[in-house]
């Protein structure tokens, strides 16, 4: 018959056209029987007498009827290394025969095939075997093992014979097979009834049963679980040949295929990521799934108090165990859900798998919180397994995850707290130069007693890791913070700020994205009183709240409260500002840019208004600067929202020669800058040392040999006495400035400095006359001019 093959399986009939004849088969390379169906014996031809061919005659027709007879109980498929099909249906009968003396006559046929040629597994992990078996007579047998090595043509060392019987596939736990612990019907378990028997090339019985079969088959004594290599399988009626070097070969198979078992892998990075406790969310449990978890939840490493945190690993070569911890006949499938209790059994079996969740930052004399899966609530931690997302999973799934919620009173040993920091450590565990090996030398051996369990001396190994390999380690760290919202503008009595043209409450949070809040706003200020709500939405950490502020003014105050669902979470005022950063701002609203003074006078005609642009009350500085930066004025600066108010600096007055200077107003951040014009007094005339003359317009100094002055065309006149002294004299009567380069200068306004003393007559003029009076009279009159001249007037 035949039978359709999964993806690269052929599909070859049997030939069931010619009549079963004897044929002689000869194990192959991996101990397989050849099918050999072009391959008979025959009778060489001889040439008989008359009565010799009558006797050969009546001898092959009893010989003939012999075989109609018995053929049903000994006829069979034909063997072959490669998977082929059988047709579906009735199939031919043909015999197959060992080398040397052929088993039992009575065994019933068996029919049926491989879905395909190859199966891959992983070492340690569940392998599905899909096939079709037949045998109406009789049980059906699964020969695992026993097929010899190519590279080393020794055999694979184990053997196994399963009970197939009424079966279509077997799911195969490649971690518990050949133990007492095998999820299939082994029939070398007490428990499962067999009817085999393993012959030597001789014909001779080797035993009835896998218990007795010799050790050198690795049927006994199996020292580890199986591991990776390609073992023979094949559909046999439960009759076997043993070579001397313990190649196991089936005396009749309806079809052979090959189990290749691949080293387990180990990826070394860990998933992290948060999720909400659905709790929060209002969700009922049962609708809880890791596509949900993963919905509701934010990649990041920081994970807020009361939330969860989902740990990710992944590794194969482990599926096998936690299949069999998960319960008999538990198949794990991706996206399951199961009891952490099967995690526990496997870390606590001294399987060489270990997982850790330990605090790195506990204070002084503070015990170090950890996971403890033990004594975790399933409401506490929930275990997820799903697909591999980089290693190769044949047939189970590659990832499981640990959902942990960081509530009190939960899975750690110590509750854990904002700021705590963890470790995460999940190894399959090696050291070079030892190997995993059973305890005991039981037959079969018990699945999970590791030498390790029983001996101190010895460290727990991976099942699968060779001599030479170490310890593999995938790690990673998280964190648990508090729960927060942060707002961004904030005053110091905790009042939050809100910008007038953007409208929007912003901030930081560590709560996930799936929260659903909203808040208010009142605001009963003004002739139309309004409330508008807002959701408060949240990405990658931060949160905005849009805020409807059309027709409202800066310094306005609104109420504000946060609700979660029903619940109140947070109750504010919130103030209306022109600028959050600067929510108190003060500016200059006015000020001169150009502004023109007198030497000597005040800057009374520089005033400055400035104005508290902000929603806040503001305090500042205005201050005023000249040239060169020197401070030259300051007012301090408080006003409310809105408020404006004019300073002038008419107390100021600038020491500044004439001409033209830069000056600076500054306030809170605001400048204003003009220029200061500084005009010469006309009242004043400056007098220098050097000699000169008087220039048109009568202004200027003459001094002759004996120390008397020249006049003036207008009356001013500059005079210089024997002793050095220079004055100079205005006649109108205002001001009076009088200079000494010794003595320093004074200045006096409307005033003079002294009396005048009295003169005989009045002289109209002064000027160089020949006067009759000696040198003596001389001296004393210009004595007497000199001294009405220094006192500003004449006589």
């Amino acid at each position: 018959m035949t039978i359709d093959h999964d993806d690269a399986t052929e599909t070859r009939p049997t030939d069931a056209a010619e009549p079963p004849a004897s044929r002689s088969a000869a194990p192959d390379s991996d101990g397989a029987v050849d099918s050999g169906s072009d391959r008979r014996f025959r009778l060489e031809e001889i040439g008989p007498s008359a009565f010799q061919a009558s006797v050969i005659a009546l001898v092959v027709l009893v010989a003939l009827a012999g075989v109609v007879a018995t053929a049903p109980a000994a006829a069979g498929l034909s063997s072959d290394s490669s998977a082929s099909s059988v047709a579906a249906g009735p199939t031919a009968a043909a015999t197959v025969e060992a080398a040397g003396p052929v088993g039992p006559a009575d065994r019933p046929e068996v029919s049926g095939g491989f879905s395909r040629s190859t199966y891959t597994g992983v070492a340690g992990d569940p392998v599905r075997i899909r096939y079709a078996a037949d045998n109406p007579d009789g049980p059906t047998y699964l020969l695992i093992g026993g097929n010899r090595l190519s590279d080393t043509g020794q055999s694979v060392g184990f053997v196994d014979v399963v009970k197939i019987s009424g079966t279509s596939e077997t799911t195969i736990n490649t971690r518990t097979l050949g133990t007492d612990a095998s999820n299939v019907k082994s029939c070398g378990l007490e428990d499962t009834t067999c009817d085999l028997e393993f012959v030597d090339e001789s014909g001779d019985t080797v035993a009835e049963n896998l218990s007795a079969l010799s050790s050198s088959t690795g049927a006994g004594g199996l020292a580890r679980p199986l591991v990776p290599h390609r073992y023979r399988l094949a559909i046999t009626n439960g009759t076997f040949v043993v070579d001397d070097s313990g190649v196991v070969t089936p005396t009749e198979s309806a079809d052979q295929a090959d189990l290749v078992l691949e080293k387990p892998e180990f990826r070394d990075d860990v998933e992290v990521f948060t999720s909400i406790d659905p709790g929060a969310l209002d969700e009922e449990p049962d609708s809880e799934s890791l596509e949900r978890i993963r919905d509701n939840g934010l990649e990041r490493t920081a994970v807020t108090k009361g939330n969860r945190v989902v740990l990710g690993f992944e590794a194969t070569g482990i599926w096998g165990a936690l299949s069999h911890f998960a319960g008999e006949g538990e198949e794990l499938e991706p996206g399951q859900e199961i009891d952490t209790e099967v995690l526990t059994d496997l870390l606590d079996a001294e399987e060489g798998v270990s997982l850790r969740v330990r605090e790195t930052n506990p204070g002084r004399n503070e015990p170090r919180s950890e996971l403890d899966l033990s004594q975790a609530d399933p409401e506490d931690v929930t275990l997820f397994v799903a697909d591999a997302t980089e290693l190769d999973t044949p047939e189970a799934p590659g990832r499981f995850y640990l959902v942990i919620d960081t509530s009190d009173g939960g899975a750690f040993t110590e509750d854990p707290e904002p700021g705590d920091e963890f470790a995460v450590e999940f190894a399959l565990e090696g050291t070079e130069g030892e190997r995993y090996a059973f305890a005991d030398g039981a037959e079969p051996p018990a699945a999970f007693n590791a030498t390790s369990a029983t001996d101190d001396g010895v460290s727990q190994q991976f099942p699968y890791w060779e001599a030479s390999d170490g310890t593999a380690r995938a790690e990673a760290t998280f964190t648990v913070r508090e729960r927060f919202l942060r707002y961004d503008h904030v005053t110091d009595d905790g009042e939050l700020l809100v910008e007038v043209e953007d409208g929007q409450l912003t901030g930081t949070t560590s709560l996930l994205p799936v929260r659903e809040m909203s808040a208010t706003f009142v605001n009963d200020a003004g002739d139309a009183p309004f409330r508008t709500e807002s959701p408060l939405e949240i990405s990658d950490g931060n949160f905005t709240v849009d805020v409807d502020l059309d027709e409202v003014s800066s310094g306005t105050r609104l109420n504000y409260e946060l609700y979660e669902g029903s619940r109140l979470r947070d109750s504010r005022t919130v103030i209306v500002v022109g600028n959050a950063d600067n929510p108190d701002e003060l500016v200059i609203d006015d000020a001169p840019e150009n502004v023109t003074v007198t030497e000597g006078e005040n800057l009374s005609a520089l005033r400055a208004t400035a104005r508290n642009a902000g929603g806040l009350t503001g305090e500042g500085e205005l201050t005023l600067t000249v040239d060169n930066g020197s401070e030259a004025g300051s007012w301090g600066v408080r006003l409310d929202p809105g408020e404006s108010r004019t300073y002038g600096f008419g107390s100021v007055t600038p020491d500044l020669d004439p001409g033209t200077y830069a000056f600076t107003l500054r306030l809170d951040g605001d400048t204003h800058g003009g220029t200061l014009v500084v005009e010469s007094d006309p009242a004043t005339t400056t007098i220098d040392d050097d000699d000169s003359q008087p220039d048109a317009d009568g202004n200027g100094s003459d001094t002759d040999d004996d120390g008397t002055g020249d006049d003036g065309a207008d009356g001013n006149e500059t005079a210089t006495d024997d002793d050095g002294d220079d004055a100079t004299a205005t006649d109108d009567g205002d001001d009076a400035t009088v200079s000494d380069e010794a003595n320093g200068s004074d200045t006096d306004s409307g005033s003079d400095s002294g009396d005048v003393p009295a003169d005989d007559g009045e002289a109209d003029s002064v000027g160089m006359l020949p006067l009759p009076f000696g040198t003596r009279e001389a001296l004393g009159g210009t004595v007497l001019v000199g001294a009405i001249h220094l006192l500003g007037h004449w006589v």
